[in-house]
């Protein structure tokens, strides 16, 4: 149960991520903050949050699998990490939405940056697992 969940919240991070970005290259332009594809991210982003947290909780009976204990710590840590970013950047996220949003380049940056961290941070636990289940 552990694996598949973990690979269902990477789908659902992977589609998240291509919403804006399908948006981007269709209209030539970021969407304001109201627009249908942003509410799609957000609603697609906050199932996101919450399959990672399904994760978080399948993962625990797994704990004692040889994959997790041949992994170890070196690969629940990257684990760790992509779900503590996973909810900071749903924070930013969600003050993005605001029209009269102040410093909203900043928020939009730290809104990439987080996303950026939480992909190479589940690429780094995906890899360290799938290597110690050889």
């Amino acid at each position: 149960m552990a694996v598949v969940s973990g690979w269902l919240a990477t789908a659902a991070i992977v589609l998240a991520a291509l919403v804006p970005i399908v948006h981007r290259l269709r209209a030539g332009k970021r969407a304001p903050p109201g627009a249908p594809s942003v509410r799609l991210h957000v609603v697609v982003g906050m199932a996101t949050a919450a399959l990672a947290f399904a994760h978080t909780i399948a993962v625990i009976p797994a704990l004692g699998s040889p994959a997790a204990i041949a992994g170890g710590v070196v690969a629940l840590v990257p684990g760790g990490l992509a779900f503590f970013l996973l909810i900071a950047h749903s924070g930013i996220g969600l003050s993005l939405r605001s029209p009269t949003l102040r410093a909203r380049a900043q928020k939009r940056r730290q809104h990439v940056t987080t996303a950026t961290l939480i992909a190479i941070a589940v690429l780094a636990h995906a890899v360290l697992l799938e290597r110690a289940r050889g």
